[in-house]
């Protein structure tokens, strides 16, 4: 997908402390956040975070395989059953990208697709000819767990100090 934040209209602005304001944008499910100084145009903000948008929204799928250790260690009963259905849907997404006022790295906010479908087909172990193995419904794990992982560079992630869990 495209990004383009200079000519897509906003889906929000607003202060999100004395100092500092936040643009909002929706591509698809994603949202994209671009923090610049208060009552200053948002202009150059979005200019600086354009040059990287690309490569940052294309290298989401690398940010969650790095954040998946995080997810795998808080829920290793989801994660165990997951390994050992037949192609699962993957249940980690981006939720967001955000552009920190100044000389910040991006990050990403990732967490369990609120949409996630628990069921999942696994071989039965008892039955190796069997050609369309079980329904099964793998292990809950709360959509409120979620990780900032920042961006430092092409396929270089650090996971921040800020993570969430219900």
């Amino acid at each position: 997908m495209l990004i383009e934040l200079l000519n897509t209209p906003l889906l929000g602005h607003w202060d999100i402390d004395g100092t500092t304001s936040q643009c909002e944008f929706q591509f698809g499910e994603r949202l994209v956040y671009v923090e610049h100084p208060k009552e200053t145009s948002h202009v150059p903000a979005l200019q600086a975070a354009q040059l990287l948008i690309q490569q940052v929204w294309d290298d989401s799928q690398h940010a969650i395989a790095f954040s998946e250790p995080w997810f795998r260690a808080k829920h290793p009963a989801f994660w165990n059953a997951w390994d050992k259905a037949i192609t699962p849907q993957h249940p980690l997404r981006v939720c967001s990208i955000s552009f920190p006022a100044g000389d910040g790295a991006p990050y990403y906010w990732i967490a369990r697709d609120p949409g996630y479908n628990f069921e999942c087909v696994i071989h039965d172990e008892h039955d190796l000819w069997q050609q369309e193995g079980l329904r099964s419904k793998l292990p809950y794990f709360p959509d409120s767990d979620a990780v900032m992982v920042n961006r430092l560079g092409d396929q270089q992630f650090a996971l921040s100090e800020r993570a969430y869990s219900s």
